[in-house]
């Protein structure tokens, strides 16, 4: 189970990091358990939310010619906490 990712998209939305450095991380831990087979182990829903959160991670962008869809700090921290509440509701 990916309980190391998982808990650090709680420790984000606790606000123990900064958006672009959780972003950047996020998707490097992401793709070590993709890698790994470490995410085919999961239940569907989990996998389903860390999925989801590494695409919102992957839509971060800190700059403000970030492009329209692109997501800024405030928007990231919401998503991610979003996608956590279904997979606890679950």
């Amino acid at each position: 189970m990916s309980l190391t990712i998982l808990e650090f998209a709680r420790s984000y939305v606790a606000g123990r990091l900064k958006a672009e450095i959780f972003s950047e991380a996020y998707i490097e831990l992401w793709k070590i358990e993709r890698d790994s087979n470490v995410l085919q182990l999961d239940e569907p829903s989990l996998s389903e939310c860390l999925s989801s959160i590494f695409c919102a991670a992957d839509m971060y962008e800190p700059k403000e010619s970030r492009e329209e869809y692109g997501f800024d700090d405030e928007r990231l921290r919401v998503e991610v906490a979003s996608l956590l509440q279904k997979v606890v509701a679950d």
